[in-house]
C-alpha cells in the first residue's frame, strides 16, 4: 500500500484506485491505510484520499482536499508572477469555504459562488487564468500578496489585449460601486 501511494502521481492516491489494484480485500485495505496514517507514513487528506508523507505537491494536495481551482497567491506563483512559494494554498470553490492545516501547509477553500469562473489547465493543475487571478487578488486582497508586489508582478507580466478584456469583463460583471472604481483604477496602472 505504501509503495502504491508513494508511486502515484503527485504522491496522491484515491481509495477507489487503491482498491482497483486488488492487493487485498477492501476491509484489509482500509485498516492498512488507517495504520499507515496513524504511524505518519502517509497522510489522509480527506475521506478516501491519501498522500505520501511528507507532502510532495502542495498544489495537487490542496485540489484533492477541496474540489476547485488554485487561485490567489498560489495562482500567482504557478503563473510565475511571484517567486515566493506560498505556504497557504487557496482553492476557489463554488460553495464550500474551509481551512485544513497539514504540516507546514495551510489549504484554504474560498467560496466565490458565481464568481468561481475563469480557470484553465496549467500543467497538472486547474488554475485561475492570469486575468481572473488579478481580479480575485484585487477583489479579496487578504488572500493575495501585498498590493505593491501584485502591481509589480502584473506590470512585468504585461497582460495581452484579450486578457485585459477578460479582466474588464469580470469587473463589470462582478464588482460594483467603490470596488469597481478601485479595480478599474488599478488596471489603468497596469497597462
Amino acid at each position: 500500500m505504501l509503495k502504491a501511494v508513494e508511486g502515484s502521481p503527485s504522491g496522491i492516491a484515491r481509495l477507489d484506485v487503491l482498491e482497483s489494484l486488488g492487493l487485498c480485500s477492501p476491509a484489509t485495505l482500509k485498516i492498512t491505510l488507517s495504520r499507515l496514517g496513524r504511524s505518519g507514513r502517509i497522510i489522509r487528506l480527506k475521506r478516501g484520499v491519501y498522500s505520501a508523507s511528507p507532502i510532495r505537491d502542495a498544489f495537487a494536495s490542496a485540489q484533492a482536499v477541496f474540489n476547485g481551482y488554485v487561485g490567489f497567491s498560489a495562482a500567482l506563483y504557478l503563473h510565475r508572477l511571484i517567486s515566493e512559494v506560498p505556504f497557504t494554498v487557496a482553492v476557489v470553490t463554488g460553495r464550500k469555504s474551509g481551512v485544513k492545516r497539514i504540516g507546514n501547509y495551510e489549504f484554504r477553500a474560498v467560496a466565490l459562488g458565481g464568481k468561481a469562473v475563469g480557470f484553465e489547465r496549467n500543467g497538472p493543475y486547474v488554475v485561475s487564468t492570469r486575468a481572473k487571478t488579478l481580479f480575485d487578488c484585487l477583489y479579496l486582497p487578504k488572500y493575495s500578496v501585498e498590493q505593491e508586489k501584485l502591481v509589480a508582478a502584473f506590470r512585468e507580466a504585461r497582460l495581452g489585449a484579450e486578457e485585459r478584456r477578460e479582466f474588464t469583463g469580470y469587473v463589470k460583471k462582478f464588482a460594483s460601486g467603490k470596488t469597481r472604481a478601485k479595480m478599474l483604477k488599478a488596471a489603468k496602472l497596469l497597462w
